[in-house]
Order: structure tokens, then C-alpha cells, then sequence
């Protein structure tokens, strides 16, 4: 597919903080313990705000037609809200958005408070949803600890069994798996999601700091240790069944084929296309900016009356958009750049430097690169010919062309949206 026959097909995610507090205190959470402190806001969601989020929804799908709309109920830990307003909230944006726009509800939970109440929400809602779990016991207790010091591995697996079984009932659409990989276990955190768990598509958060996180740093540096977990997921979840892997599959499909390369082109210059939304109502940046420099938790915004409109066309969103833009100077030349992008906007950042700089993960995006390669290479899906004119040509999308589609039509009010739940 070429450059002037490519559909623009625009997508925005809105992270919903309806709770703004947690049950546990993971030393590692982006939301609490580094830049920005979610505790300094509401504890939950306002009523005022869920009364105006679903109005704000509809606004933003009609006004920048967006063609798919992934709504996120998050936290903080989003099961501390309580289950009356959760229900009314979600109830309300489906008033507001059925046959209006393609959009997906999903909940990201530590898995400690799922009961049976909460599946029977999860079902009436269609909710997609991911149980965070960074692996065995050893791995998961180390970091992941509630605010007396104890573990929370039983509860967070007693959690996803439930959610398991309701998803062989048919009562909910998914039951995920996010791990975050911060130590150099990441082959034993993924084959215990497999073997032990049953994890059909564990998805791998990798650090989410920046040049200034000497964590992530020192992360990348242990490239080896992280290329076993690589080859076993590539041996894993590719041949005989294909299982999407968030961190690695992405990779694969753009290096495998024209269409999967273009589909990641799409992607990658809409990474920016993420809004959090405040218990309080404030439009601010992807919340991991937010926990990189607190210069991105101030937008002057709410979403009153407003719209992802608004957002857009901002300063934040300028940068962001900028930065997509820019190629890194040591990006220049790499073979794998159409791919990578130099990698996600958070892990490009310092405050020296701004977005200018690679990724700082660069040297296991590589890896990762190489590693998938080479499978498909050995495996015959693709050749060496059509890999590498797939990587010399131009992406067949730009952020500008993204931005030229969303910002197309003229803001008009959205009528007739009945959410009175």
C-alpha cells in the first residue's frame, strides 16, 4: 500500500482516573513515587465529572471523527470506586456512545478486589480486562506490595482465576495479563504467565522512565539478559498459534509484511493520542509524561464544555506532535528506523533534552529487532529482499497526515445523547 492510498484511520485512548488512590504501593508506580503525585488530587472521580465524561466522549468522537475510541478505567486502583457509581459511569457512556463510535471499554486492576460483583459488572458492560501480575511469586512480592509490606501475588492470581473462568462462562471478553518487566527475570516472568497461569496474550511493560531514570538505564544495559526472554516468546507465541505479545508481537508484524509495516506506521505516529482524564476533570498528556516531569500535569484544562478538540490543539499536544515528528540525530541512519520511531515518546525524554534524543532503551529495541529477524528469516516469513525494501520506504503515514483528518471537520454540539443511566 502506498503513501497516497493509505486510509487514515484515526484512534484516540482516554484514561479515565477514576480512582485516584491505591490499595497497594508498588516502588515502582509512575502515578505515586516518581514526578507526579496522583495522591494530591480527589480520591475518586467526582459526580460532577462522571455526569460530564460521557458528554465529553461523544464531543471528542464527533468533533475530530475519530474512528476508534479505547476508553480506560483507571487508577490508582479503579475497583476502589464504588460499584454503584462504576456501574452508573459506564452505563452513561454507552448512552452516550453506541452507534456513535467504535469504541472499547477496558479496566486495568491489581486484581485484588475482583468478586463475583465485579464480574457480573464486568459482563453487563463488556468490559476488557487486565489483572497486573509481574510474574512469580519471588518476582511479583518484591516490588508489588500493599502499605503494610505484604505481598499481594495470592490475591492478584486469586483475582485472575476468577476473570478466567468467567471468560471460558462467556460472561467477560478478556482476561489479560500486564507484567511489568523491570528486573533481569523477564524470561521467568513470561514463562510463568504461560505455564503457570495460562496467559493466553501477556502483554510486557518495559521501564517507563527516561534519560533521567538511571533505572532504565541500567535496564537497557542488561541486553542479554533480556534476550532469552525475546526467543522464548518469539518461540512461544508465533508458530503454531499466533498470540499477540504487547512489546514484541508489534515488531514481528512490521517486519513480516507491506500491511503490517503500514499498520505500524499508523500507530506509531498516533502514539500521542492518549488523554488522561483527572478525577477532577483536568485533560492532561498520557499519564506517563506525567510521571517523567510535572511540567506536562498542567494543561489548563477541563473537560467543562470542551472536547479532545481542545486537546489537540494545545501547546502539550503541539510538542507532542513535534516530537513525534523528529527524528533523534543518532536514529538517522538505523536500519531498523521505519520499525522503532525511536521508540515511545516517555523513554525519549529528559529534561535537558527534551524528545530530541533515542530511545533510552534503544539497545534493547535492537535486540529485539535483530532477534525478530532472524526468526522470521529461519522460518520463511519473509526474505531478506522484501525486508529490507520494506525498511527503506518512506512510512506511509505521517503525524501530519493524522492531524490534517482529525482536525477536518468543524466542532459542532453534540444533540439528542441521553445519559441519564
Amino acid at each position: 500500500m502506498t503513501r497516497d492510498t493509505a486510509v487514515v484511520k484515526t484512534s484516540f485512548d482516554v484514561i479515565l482516573k477514576i480512582a485516584e488512590r491505591c490499595n497497594l504501593a508498588c516502588d515502582y508506580c509512575y502515578y505515586y513515587v516518581q514526578a507526579f503525585d496522583g495522591n494530591k488530587n480527589t480520591a475518586f472521580m467526582t459526580e460532577e465529572v462522571m455526569r460530564e465524561v460521557p458528554l465529553f466522549l461523544a464531543r471528542s468522537a464527533q468533533q475530530l471523527d475519530i474512528d476508534r475510541l479505547g476508553i480506560s478505567l483507571h487508577g490508582g486502583e479503579p475497583l476502589l470506586l464504588k460499584k454503584p457509581a462504576f456501574d452508573h459511569l459506564c452505563t452513561n457512556i454507552h448512552a452516550a456512545l453506541n452507534g456513535r463510535v467504535n469504541f472499547r471499554l477496558a479496566l486495568q486492576t491489581n486484581g485484588v478486589l475482583i468478586d463475583e460483583e465485579w464480574i457480573d459488572l464486568f459482563e453487563k458492560h463488556q468490559i476488557h480486562v487486565g489483572v497486573s501480575i509481574d510474574g512469580p511469586r519471588r518476582l511479583h512480592d518484591r516490588r508489588r506490595l500493599d502499605h503494610a509490606g505484604r505481598g499481594s501475588y495470592e490475591a492478584a492470581v486469586r483475582g485472575l482465576r476468577m476473570l478466567q473462568a468467567a471468560r471460558r462462562q462467556g460472561r467477560v471478553r478478556s482476561a489479560g495479563v500486564i507484567s511489568v518487566i523491570y528486573d533481569h527475570d523477564g524470561a521467568e516472568a513470561l514463562t510463568h504467565l504461560v505455564q503457570e497461569l495460562q496467559v493466553d496474550s501477556p502483554n510486557l511493560n518495559f521501564p517507563r522512565g527516561g534519560w533521567d531514570s538511571p533505572e532504565a538505564t541500567q535496564w537497557n544495559e542488561a541486553v542479554e539478559s533480556h534476550r532469552e526472554m525475546v526467543r522464548y516468546a518469539l518461540k512461544t507465541f508465533i508458530y503454531p498459534k499466533f498470540r499477540r505479545v504487547r512489546s514484541l508481537t508489534e515488531v514481528v508484524l512490521a517486519l513480516q509484511s507491506d500491511h503490517g509495516a503500514t499498520a505500524n506506521d499508523r500507530f506509531s505516529c498516533q502514539r500521542h493520542h492518549i488523554a488522561t482524564i483527572s478525577s477532577e476533570g483536568a485533560i492532561l498528556p498520557d499519564d506517563n509524561l506525567l510521571a517523567i516531569d510535572e511540567c506536562f500535569a498542567d494543561t489548563s484544562l477541563k473537560i467543562f464544555g470542551t472536547s479532545l478538540k481542545d486537546y489537540v490543539e494545545s501547546s502539550i499536544y503541539r510538542e507532542l506532535t513535534d516530537a513525534i515528528r523528529q527524528v533523534p540525530t543518532e536514529c538517522g541512519e538505523c536500519e531498523w528506523y521505519r520499525s522503532c520511531r525511536s521508540g515511545h515518546l516517555f523513554n525519549r525524554y529528559s529534561k535537558a533534552t527534551a524528545f530530541k534524543r533515542k530511545s533510552v532503551l534503544c539497545d534493547t529495541i535492537k535486540m529485539i529487532h535483530e532477534e525478530a529477524a532472524g526468526f522470521l528469516l529461519v522460518n520463511g516469513g519473509t526474505t531478506m529482499e522484501k525486508l529490507a525494501n520494506r525498511l527503506s520506504q518512506p512510512p506511509a503515514f505521517t503525524s501530519d497526515r493524522i492531524l490534517q483528518k482529525l482536525l477536518r471537520r468543524p466542532a459542532s454540539p453534540v444533540d439528542n445523547v441521553d445519559v441519564r443511566g
